[in-house]
């Protein structure tokens, strides 16, 4: 048994044996996402529904099937499926809707964003600093990991997560690079975590924005792991790149990309989740989601991760909100996928070919092992131009130094108590000079 490819048994439910097992399911994305947020609305009564981001006229249209045999499969199986009540007040009460719902097992993949907009989308979000800033706070990305893995982890029987990263200097539009050089996943969101805080100082933020490498990388794995349902959770800053000067209706090619790879994905047992994190907008992300093809289920979905975090609630409530309106899609989502007719190509060449992590983290990893007295978040002062820049906010020069040795530039340095790099307190800060 392949590693990250732990044995799960899809029980075939009850309400399958209504249907024929050759049915597909055929819907837009906006259609059946807002129907279950009005089935929920309804079933509670509760005017405090989740907002999931997308417009509220939209929610008062037809779902585009209706009227269908497609329409009528689906309306049976909804009225015998349980839906997924919103008045959660921790992550353990959304773990055990989603056991109730008919989750039973899932595998967790995760594509991180590291395009240069991270630098300046969290202007309004996170105060004007760079979205994968390492600090005594949790940046939106670490967030948005602890929160998913925490919800999912139970349902995951070995714990193995694939992590991906894209859109950096080695890999922009067209590859992804794995967590670790010899591609293992990590164990846990813990140590999804730890390597994310580990690598985000050695990466050079580029672009553009495509999700299709990550797409990709995921059904690939999906093929290898012999089609076990994995949930693939992007968190990203921003949307697909477009030209401003491209008329509407006009895909740019990586629009394009991503828009195949989500067609293709739906051939197989995998859940895309986008959490869209930072300042937006997030408008052409919707619009986006709305102009994808027919599929063979609906298999993607966006979240507002700002928007549901930025609430004035308290902190546990919020992180149920976000769990909620991230996974509340899932059961249905699995019980669809078991009567898929998982697509067969045979082992060949993989679609995407991660790449190992930048030579800069690979750098690290050695001096690590070379010096045992080294933490995994202590760093390696290069003499490369590149990384004289701050590690914080990867755009000022480092010209703040701290008592432990490492440095970033003055803005970032007065306005955190721990070292990103060491954890160490703060207690000695010395301004630089060239």
């Amino acid at each position: 048994m392949e590693e990250g490819c732990g044995l799960r048994t899809l029980e075939t439910l009850n309400w399958l044996n209504h249907s024929s097992s050759a049915t597909r399911f055929t819907s837009s994305s906006s259609g059946l996402f807002h129907h279950l947020d009005i089935y929920i609305s309804l079933g509670m009564g509760n005017k405090e529904s989740i907002d999931h981001s997308y417009d509220d006229e939209i929610l008062q249209q037809p779902p585009p099937y209706v009227g269908s045999s497609v329409d009528h499969n689906y309306q049976n199986m909804r009225r015998q499926s349980t839906y997924i009540p919103d008045n959660f007040s921790s992550l353990d009460e959304v773990i055990s809707a989603l056991r109730e719902a008919g989750l039973e097992s899932s595998n967790l993949i995760l594509g991180i964003d590291f395009t240069k907009s991270n630098e300046w989308t969290g202007k309004y979000s996170f105060n004007r600093r760079s979205l994968h800033a390492i600090g005594s706070i949790p940046n939106p990305y670490e967030q948005a990991i602890s929160i998913i893995g925490r919800t999912l982890s139970p349902f995951d029987e070995d714990n193995w997560i694939p992590c991906f990263g894209f859109g950096d200097a080695t890999t922009h539009d067209k590859y992804v690079f794995s967590f670790f050089p010899d591609h293992r996943p990590c164990h846990g969101f813990e140590e999804a975590l730890a390597r994310y805080r580990e690598i985000v100082p050695y990466l050079k933020l580029a672009g553009p924005t495509s999700f299709a490498p990550i797409i990709n990388a995921s059904i690939d794995i999906v093929e290898k792991c012999h089609g076990q349902y994995h949930v693939l959770v992007i968190i990203a800053d921003g949307q697909v790149s477009r030209s401003d000067d491209l008329r509407p209706g006009r895909f740019s090619p990586q629009e394009q990309e991503t828009i195949d790879s989500i067609v293709e994905a739906s051939q197989y047992p995998l859940s895309i989740i986008l959490i869209g994190v930072g300042d937006g907008p997030w408008d052409a992300m919707k619009q986006f989601d709305d102009n994808i093809p027919q599929r063979s289920f609906d298999n993607f979905q966006f979240v507002n991760f700002t928007k549901i975090m930025s609430e004035n609630k308290e902190i546990s409530k919020k992180e149920t909100a976000f769990a909620l309106a991230a996974l509340m899609e899932i059961p249905f989502q699995y019980k669809a996928m078991q009567k898929l007719t998982i697509v067969e190509s045979g082992r060949g060449a993989p679609r995407t070919k991660p790449l190992p992590p930048p030579h800069e983290v690979i750098e690290h990893d050695n001096a690590v092992k070379t010096y045992p007295h080294m933490t995994s978040f202590q760093s390696v002062e290069h003499a490369t131009s590149t990384e004289q820049v701050c590690p914080i906010c990867f755009s000022n020069p480092k010209d703040m130094a701290f008592g432990c040795g490492h440095l970033t530039c003055k803005d970032c340095g007065v306005g955190i108590s721990f070292c990103p790099m060491c954890r160490e307190p703060i207690t000695t800060r010395l301004r630089l000079y060239s």
